[in-house]
């Protein structure tokens, strides 16, 4: 028995050194904390949890140079910090979402964010109409009415601390469920929404399992009771995408005949009272697309829905927390986009894509919060094949990890990088930042469709806040804890105060 086992191992260490070699030659020559034979730098587990992963990122950097490593077990991982690394890795065909992002497929399957080759290529072609400009622009009524409703939220406070990522979660949730699908969700309005509470849970026990390298296997993580959680709620999440899914076929099956009616008599008649054009929706262009002469599969469909969900509530409601905490850290600058609200007469207009575009301030503001907070602070790629990325060698299996905070807050390549000052981006006062150093939305050909309604979103709801209250941190904080930026709960007891703003006249 000894002897079989002796065998075993032996073989299991050989196939190891077999299949790893080129890995470990290439990790060998990047500086990092020291490593243990096989199980790598286990005694840095601890740093890679949630609420410390972000600083630790840091501690790295600052230690071991702008190019360093870390050992996952037998799993390397490279993080860069260069503009030039940045470009080629965003812009290398040949790279992949990093293995620990395929996790993700329980619940967006193989969707934009983890899809890659000819099934991202045609996909994502196929989306790419869904986020025009014309059509965005029809979402602002809807994302406007959200916003009210986010308001009036806020008003009911009386001035009282708010936890406030709780209720522009669910508000930016409702906008983009009803813009993209049509659906009414409701979640700012009820706070026990089966469906707000699995999506939350769901991102939060995903985000725990990507940052945990001990759950990277399916055996172990399926045997934990993290997973009984996440299964549950995604039940909740799979049945209703299913059923909206199903409710939207068949809409769409009912009023085809309609739509061509009335697309005839936009064409003829474009200016005849009382016809309107149908909205469209990202589902709905979803169903009438077309690859390869094959319609997408129902599987497909709900798999491009729940990414776009997930990848958009999470980062734009943090996003959100840090443009209120930025207006309540910096009353000048609060007073300065009012004080354009007032030039536009968008005291109390009704919000257009005409009229927001002409909000510049808000702009560079927005632009500035990006970049010293950095929503998403890092992004990853997988080497498949060997390639040179600046100017290193690296083999296949290699996981790279732009460090986008870090380049955010350079100060070769912007001034004074820790303070906040949004006319850095404007053409006045542009600092020449060389291309690939602020990228809040990624870069290259992957670089985030839906970046344009974010950014629609954002402006819509701070213009509306601004307009009606005056925003005041309660019990003011030197510092954020940064990484709340991709755990939303690590944003608990982040509380604001909207005071009633008073009106002229």
């Amino acid at each position: 028995m000894s002897l079989v086992l002796f065998l075993f191992l032996t073989c299991a260490i050989c196939y190891f050194i077999h299949a790893k070699w080129k890995v470990y030659v290439v990790g060998s020559r990047i500086p990092g904390p020291r490593a243990l034979p096989v199980i790598g730098n286990v005694q840095m587990l601890n740093k890679l949890k949630p609420e410390s992963l972000f600083q630790s990122v840091a501690e790295f950097r600052a230690r071991f140079g702008e190019t360093y490593r870390l050992w996952l077990g037998p799993e390397l991982w490279v993080f860069l910090h260069s503009p030039e690394e940045t470009r080629e890795v965003l812009n290398d065909p040949t790279l992949t979402r990093p293995a620990a992002f395929q996790q993700l497929s329980v619940l967006i399957g193989n969707g934009l964010l983890i899809s890659h080759g000819k099934h991202w290529e045609t996909h994502r072609r196929a989306l790419n109409p869904a986020f025009h400009p014309q059509i965005l622009s029809t979402f602002t009524p809807t994302i406007a009415l959200h916003g009210d409703e986010l308001v009036e939220k806020l008003r009911a406070t009386n001035g009282q601390p708010i936890e406030v990522s709780d209720s522009l979660f669910a508000c930016i949730l409702d906008a983009i469920i009803e813009t993209s699908m049509g659906k009414q969700l409701n979640a700012l309005m009820d706070p026990d929404n089966r469906y707000t509470h699995a999506f939350h849970k769901t991102s939060e026990l995903l985000f725990k399992r990507m940052t945990n390298p001990l759950l990277a296997l399916d055996f172990i993580f399926q045997h934990t009771r993290m997973y009984r959680e996440l299964c549950a709620s995604l039940a909740v999440i799979h049945e209703l995408m299913a059923a909206v899914v199903d409710e939207r076929t068949d809409a769409l099956k009912k009023q085809g005949k309609l739509a061509s009616q009335v697309e005839s008599l936009l064409v003829s008649h474009p200016e005849e009272a009382g016809i309107r054009k149908p909205r469209r929706t990202l589902l709905d262009t979803l169903l009438m697309t077309e690859i390869d002469g094959r319609k997408l599969t129902r599987g497909e469909i709900c798999d491009e829905v729940n990414t776009f969900v997930f990848a958009g509530v999470d980062t734009t409601t943090a996003a959100m927390c840090f443009v209120l905490y930025s207006l309540g850290k910096y009353p000048a600058e609060q007073q300065k986009l009012l004080a354009e609200i007032r030039e536009h007469s968008l005291e109390d207009a009704e919000l257009t894509a005409e009229s927001l575009i002409r909000l510049e301030y808000l702009d560079l503001f927005l632009k500035e919060v990006l970049r010293y907070y950095t929503t998403v602070p890092l992004t990853g790629r997988q080497t498949t094949t060997e390639t040179v990325i600046g100017g290193r060698h690296y083999c296949a299996g290699v996981t790279l990890w732009i460090n986008i905070y870090g380049l955010a807050h350079d100060e070769r390549y912007f001034h004074a990088p820790e303070e906040f000052r949004p006319m850095r981006f404007g053409r006045e006062q542009n600092e020449q930042v060389p291309p690939y150093v602020h990228v809040p939305f990624s870069g290259g050909p992957h670089i985030c469709i839906g970046r344009k309604y974010a950014l629609l979103i954002m402006k819509i709801l701070t213009v509306q806040i601004l307009r009606t209250f005056d925003v005041q941190l309660h019990k003011p904080q030197e510092e954020l804890v940064l990484q709340a930026q991709m755990v939303l709960k690590s944003l608990q007891g982040f509380n604001l105060m909207f005071e009633p703003r008073a009106r002229k006249g």
